[in-house]
């Protein structure tokens, strides 16, 4: 049976329409005014976006993460993703003390029939010690073609090499792959790390021991491994201005990079951890205010490609167990809910994005980078029914701990609320949200992905 959501404004590639949407058996059928089918939801001139792709999610494999247990796994980060309008997940599978990367990528893939609320792909993350050419071609067969690496933590035993971070890109290149980098400098930060250790700890230590320039540095350095190897490249955090300007110059020579940045990186500052310490500290850093604007420009203007969250969440017991900011642990954001709606209330709202935009950055380029274009990202005939109904006024949400994790005690957010958040979730021609309640069945699906043919 045909379905339809009437009385929107459709954001489509070709700009906004008003109209109706329709659809069967999942997928798009019609875009137009009047259309055939049983009514969903009249949305009386509610924005109608693509369902979001957030690329970007540390989850817990069988309680175990690359550190401390994350309070998520698969199916509760696929419900907080949902809630936000992001109906398509990209998640970190890593080695654990109890399975290679292969076989962590292997069990979440069979998850799929257990219940998953989003649709789902799935990210390589190799350490030293992994075997790379045999978690990337028996990654890839399981449909996996993306691939991270980091050139931070040396100390904490997370940082590959030169030579191994060619060899991951030459292995993901011949998989039609993307190797996917947390660019910084792994040898400089400790440097700087044992610098304020001995000046004294405090909570201003942090950023100075994780400077802009060592992004930048990362940057360049991975981006040049990547032109050797002809490899696709994608930063997974991009935080600064300096790392900004420097994307706009790597694009204009033509070479295969593209970017993310979080929205926490466009919203919050380094205040956050002069001020709450342990549970402001994420990685790269927060950075001073002045970086913002130039980070709004590029995502602008297409030197950053798109959002995502980095979703992490972890206790406030784990967040405050280190004695100092330094030993203190990262991440722990409860961000895949909040992608969407802040991009809505404070880019298009406030005049920093186009609606046009909004829908890019937050679904249709991770999409395309990603290699789930055009089954997800778009409003367009034959793509997958995944629509996200934002009002064009609604309250504002505070974005408390309550609204995020309320498991965590804590949230980064809490100095924000939005206006931003939907009224309706449709995945798969399915409603899976109304009115901030999750409804319907989990049923996700995994997303295989190939390289190019």
């Amino acid at each position: 049976m045909t379905r339809v959501v009437r009385n929107g404004r459709l954001v489509t590639p070709g700009g906004v329409t008003k109209g109706d949407i329709s659809f069967r058996n999942g997928v798009i059928e019609g875009i137009g005014r009047r259309l055939r089918g049983e009514t969903i939801a009249d949305v009386k001139g509610a924005w109608v976006l693509p369902g979001g792709v957030d690329p970007h999610l540390h989850i817990s494999l069988g309680g175990h993460s690359i550190t401390e247990p994350l309070l998520h796994d698969l199916h509760q980060a696929a419900r907080a993703a949902l809630r936000g309008g992001v109906t398509t997940i990209g998640v970190y599978a890593q080695r654990t003390p109890v399975a290679t990367v292969a076989e962590s990528v292997e069990a979440e893939i069979a998850r799929e029939g257990d219940g998953v609320a989003a649709d789902y792909f799935i990210n390589a993350l190799l350490l030293p010690g992994d075997d790379i050419e045999v978690t990337v071609a028996r990654s890839a067969e399981m449909g996996v073609t993306s691939f991270k690496t980091m050139v931070a933590y040396a100390s904490r035993g997370q940082m590959l090499d030169d030579a191994s971070i060619c060899l991951l890109m030459e292995r993901a290149a011949a998989v039609g792959g993307v190797t996917l980098v947390h660019a910084e400098n792994g040898g400089a930060i400790d440097y700087l790390d044992a610098v304020e250790r001995r000046r004294g700890v405090t909570n201003a230590s942090y950023l100075r021991s994780q400077p802009a320039e060592l992004e930048f540095e990362g940057m360049n350095r991975t981006a040049m491994f990547s032109i050797l190897t002809g490899c696709r490249l994608h930063f997974v955090h991009c935080t600064s201005s300096q790392g900004a300007e420097l994307l706009g110059g790597l694009k204009y020579s033509g070479a295969s990079v593209t970017a993310e940045t979080q929205i926490h990186y466009l919203l919050l500052t380094n205040e956050e951890v002069l001020r709450r310490g342990p549970l402001g500290k994420v990685g790269p850093p927060l950075r001073d205010a002045d970086h913002l604007p130039g980070l709004w420009e590029a995502l602008a203007d297409g030197r950053i490609d798109h959002l995502s969250s980095d979703h992490s969440p972890k206790s406030l017991k784990v967040k405050l167990a280190a004695e100092n900011i330094l030993d203190a642990t990262f991440g722990g954001i409860a961000g895949t809910g909040v992608m969407l709606p802040l991009a809505f209330s404070e880019g298009f709202k406030k005049g920093r994005l186009t609606i046009r935009q909004v829908a890019e950055v937050t679904s249709t380029r991770a999409a395309q980078i990603y290699g789930i274009y055009p089954q997800k990202g778009v409003l367009a005939e034959g793509s997958d029914a995944d629509l996200v109904v934002i009002p064009e006024r609604q309250p504002e949400v505070p974005l408390t701990h309550d609204n995020l994790a309320p498991e965590a005690g804590y949230s980064l957010f809490e100095s924000l609320s939005t206006n931003g958040m939907p009224s309706l979730v449709i995945r798969g021609g399915s409603v899976v949200l109304s009115d901030g309640e999750l409804v319907g069945s989990e049923n996700g699906r995994y997303l295989a992905r190939s390289g190019p043919p």
